[in-house]
C-alpha cells in the first residue's frame, strides 16, 4: 500500500485511489488511513458517497474515530458540496447543553467546511494541505500534507518497537521526521509520545522510510484529543 501511495503520475495516482476506494473496508487498520488519504489527494468523486458514510459513523466497519477524521479531512480535500450539511450537523449537533459529537471530529469537519466553503479564515487549513504542492515541487505527485521544520526539535519518547528518546525534526498532520540512534526497519509499528511543551500527543506510527540520522514515519492512529493537540501544533508552525 505504501508503494501503491507514491504514484509515479497523476493516472496512476487517480488509479490507485479509485483501488483504494473499492477495497477499503478490507484493508489492515495501520494502512486505512493512508488510504483515505490518497482518495482525498486524487480527487476521487466516486468515493464521495463512501467517505459521508465514514465520516458520519455510519460505515459498518470503519467506525473508528481517526479514520472518521481522516474521512472529513477527505471530504474537505475534495470540496464535496454534498457533504456540507452532515460536516454541519457534525460541528453543531446537541444533546441537551452537550456536543454529540468529541472535539477532534467537530474540529475536523469546521476546517472542512472552511475549505469547501473557501471561507477567508480557512487559510492556515489550507497550508496545511495545499501548499503541500509547493513543498514537494521536485516529487511528481505531491506529500499528503504540508511537512513543517522545526527550528527547536521536540523531545519524544518511542514506547514500541525499537524504544528510546527521539527528536522531532519536522512534523505535518500526516507524520513526522524523527532523529534517533536507535535502528528502525520500514514496516515497523511504533508507539510514540511527543513532548510540545506542557503537552503529550500520543501516536501510533508505522516507519516509511530510513534517513542517515534517522526514519521517516506515518500516524496511523491516534485518539481524537491528540488529533487536536497535533493540528494546533502544525497550524502554529504554519509559514504563509
Amino acid at each position: 500500500m505504501s508503494e501503491l501511495s507514491r504514484p509515479a503520475n497523476t493516472a496512476s495516482l487517480q488509479s490507485s485511489a479509485f483501488i483504494f476506494s473499492a477495497i477499503l473496508a478490507d484493508a489492515h487498520p495501520l494502512v486505512v488511513p493512508m488510504m483515505i488519504d490518497q482518495i482525498g489527494l486524487a480527487m476521487e468523486s466516486t468515493a464521495v458517497p463512501q467517505m459521508m458514510e465514514i465520516a458520519a459513523g455510519e460505515h459498518e466497519m470503519l467506525r473508528d474515530q481517526f479514520v472518521r477524521i481522516k474521512a472529513i479531512e477527505a471530504l474537505g480535500r475534495m470540496r464535496a458540496t454534498e457533504s456540507s450539511e452532515l460536516l454541519r450537523s457534525i460541528c453543531e449537533k446537541r444533546e441537551g447543553l452537550t456536543h454529540v459529537e468529541p472535539a477532534g471530529l467537530r474540529a475536523a469537519a469546521e476546517d472542512a467546511l472552511a475549505m469547501i466553503e473557501n471561507r477567508p479564515t480557512s487559510a492556515r487549513v489550507r497550508a496545511a494541505f495545499e501548499s503541500a504542492t509547493q513543498s514537494s515541487a521536485n516529487f511528481v505527485v505531491p506529500r499528503r500534507y504540508t511537512r513543517v521544520p522545526l527550528e527547536s526539535p521536540l523531545r519524544a519518547q518511542i514506547e514500541q518497537g525499537a524504544a528510546g528518546l527521539a527528536r522531532v525534526k519536522s512534523i505535518s498532520l500526516g507524520g513526522a521526521y524523527l532523529e534517533s540512534l536507535k535502528k528502525s526497519t520500514v514496516g515497523d509499528a511504533i508507539k510514540l509520545e511527543v513532548r510540545a511543551g506542557l503537552k503529550k500527543i500520543q501516536f501510533t506510527a508505522v516507519v516509511r522510510n530510513i534517513g542517515p540520522d534517522g526514519n521517516g514515519i506515518e500516524f496511523v492512529h491516534m485518539k481524537d484529543e491528540d488529533r487536536e493537540k497535533l493540528r494546533k501544533l502544525v497550524q502554529r508552525h504554519l509559514q504563509f
